[in-house]
């Protein structure tokens, strides 16, 4: 489970560095883990965080609903919440950068209801400026 999240946070930074189908190195790292592999943190600037508040789309809601009584993946949620986290992570590089950092170290996503119609998706970690070794 670790690995998959490593994995697309990793793939989320390829696509911030404006580089998704690139096999080139991403210039912002996002991991998971306390360390970037083939990396040495050389300074650390703390805690940064991004987020978002989304609402649902009342039309949306509807046929969600009937969709959840017959089964299946909601779609529309999926496409809302992936949207909502790479917005969350694009905030939370952005805050890094502005410090200087150029990879973010150890994150976690994070989600609470805000509303009944509305969540929070909070993404945070520790932004660090690594040296490739």
């Amino acid at each position: 489970e670790n690995k998959m999240a490593t994995r697309r946070l990793l793939s989320l930074s390829r696509t911030f560095s404006g580089r998704a189908f690139s096999s080139a190195p991403p210039k912002f790292l996002i991991s998971t883990t306390e360390t970037v592999s083939g990396h040495t943190i050389v300074e650390s600037f703390g805690l940064v965080a991004g987020s978002t508040v989304r609402a649902r789309n009342i039309g949306q809601d509807i046929f969600t609903q009937v969709k959840a009584a017959f089964g299946g993946e909601l779609s529309a949620y999926t496409e809302l919440l992936s949207e909502s986290r790479k917005e969350a992570a694009e905030r939370m590089q952005q805050a890094a950068e502005e410090l200087g950092a150029n990879a973010v170290i150890a994150a976690r996503f994070s989600s609470a209801n805000v509303t009944t119609q509305a969540s929070e998706i909070l993404v945070y970690g520790t932004a660090v400026k690594v040296r490739k070794d």
